[in-house]
Formats: structure tokens, sequence, C-alpha cells
């Protein structure tokens, strides 16, 4: 009999190893292909971003020749991209359990990607007259920011309602391990959040989807449809 308990024992304590060692690796194996995903990802920016200097370096050649439409084409196609991006990015930190640092990695990438691209927008805006409208979204955790899921919220309904002629640029205020984060919460003296920056203009605390319409509205030349039912000008 104590023989017998003895197998059970050790046969229970085999299924119990092999039960471990089988979650270890299947946790190594999703981690990996998280990390695949970074590496895959890291790729696809560092080439675009190279896209990007050269299409910056070569705007002002278009501009000279008046090809303004091929430069604002190429524009749109960028921003839809970095949109992409985006998405792409807080699917994997809403899943990710493991590697924070190549997170962290793909969020510098991206915040670097967003801000070469508002650079590229004003630059366009200067050379082309693009009636466009950019806004920075400086947002922080919900301890510090109770409203900036909301504050989120009628940006993201704003967005889709006037597509590519507004651009919106979100900056998460904590992540300081760049600096370029403390250098624009300087530049716009952000200390409240949210914070919303339109065409330079710093609004701390939430804004309405009414009260955000009526500001951007007064930047378009040609008025969007929103503009015209909410009666801004």
């Amino acid at each position: 009999m104590r023989s017998i308990s003895k197998d059970k024992y050790l046969m229970a304590g085999a299924i119990t190893v092999g039960i471990f060692l089988l979650g270890l690796f299947l946790g190594l194996a999703i981690e990996g292909k998280r990390v695949n995903y970074i590496e895959s990802v890291s790729r696809k920016q560092n080439l675009e971003f190279s896209s990007l200097q050269l299409q910056y370096a070569f705007i002002d050649q278009l501009s000279q020749e008046k090809n303004c439409l091929a430069v604002q084409k190429t524009f749109e196609q960028n921003i839809n991209s970095l949109e992409s991006t985006r998405i792409r990015l807080e699917n994997f930190d809403r899943d990710a359990t493991l590697n924070k640092n190549e997170l962290d990695i793909l969020k510098n990438e991206y915040l670097l990607a967003q801000i070469r691209y508002w650079l590229l927008a004003e630059r366009t805006r200067e050379l082309c007259g693009s009636d466009i409208v950019s806004v920075l979204y400086f947002f922080s955790d919900e301890e510090e920011c109770p409203d900036c899921e909301k504050q989120a919220f009628v940006l993201t309904y704003l967005k889709k309602r006037f597509k590519d002629r507004l651009l919106i640029f979100s900056f998460d205020s904590k992540f300081e391990e760049e600096p370029m984060i403390p250098l624009l919460k300087n530049t716009y003296d952000t200390k409240k959040f949210p914070t919303i920056v339109i065409e330079g203009k710093p609004k701390p605390g939430f804004q309405s989807k009414e009260s955000i319409l009526k500001e951007i509205c007064t930047y378009y030349r040609e008025k969007p449809e929103d503009c015209i039912k909410n009666g801004s000008s």
C-alpha cells in the first residue's frame, strides 16, 4: 500500500511539474511573439522615419514645382499609417505583461513619429496653404487625470467627423524618459491634465465638444460641415 501511495505521489508530482513547464514554455512562446512584433514594428517605423526625412528634404523642391497636391497626398497617407500604428500600440499595451522595456521603446518611437508628422504638417501648411487644424493632446494616468478618458473620447469623435482636416497628436505626460515631453510641456506651460493645445493655444482642463468646435472652426478658411451646422465661424 505504501508503495502504491508513493507511486501516486510521484505521478502527481510529475504531472504538476509537467503542467508548470508547459505553462512556462507557452508563456515564453507568446512573449516571444510579442518581442517579434515589437521588432517588426520598430523596423517598419525606422523605415517610415527615413522616408519622412527624405520627404521633408524633398518638400521644398516640390513646392518650387508647385506640386503641393503630391505633397498633401503623401502626408495624408503617412498620417493614416501613423493612426494604424497607434491602434496596434494601444492593443499591445492593453495585453502585454512582460517586456516593459521593449514596450517603452515602441512608445518612444511612436511619440517621436508624432512630433515629426506634426512638424511636417506645419511645413506642408506653410508651403502649400493646407486648410488643416492641429491639436496637441497631453494626458496622464487616471489618478492624476480622471477626465482624460472622457477627453480622449471627445477628440476621437471630432477626428472621425473632420478626418484629415483635423490632426490630433497625443502625448503621455508621464513619459518623461523622452526629453521632448518635458520640452513640450514647458513650451505650452502644461501643468494640468488633460490639456489640449489648439494651434499653439493651450487649454487646460476638460474641453467639451462644443468648446473645441468653437475654437477649431475659427481656423478653417473653407468651413467643414460640422462648423456650419453648429454656427461656428
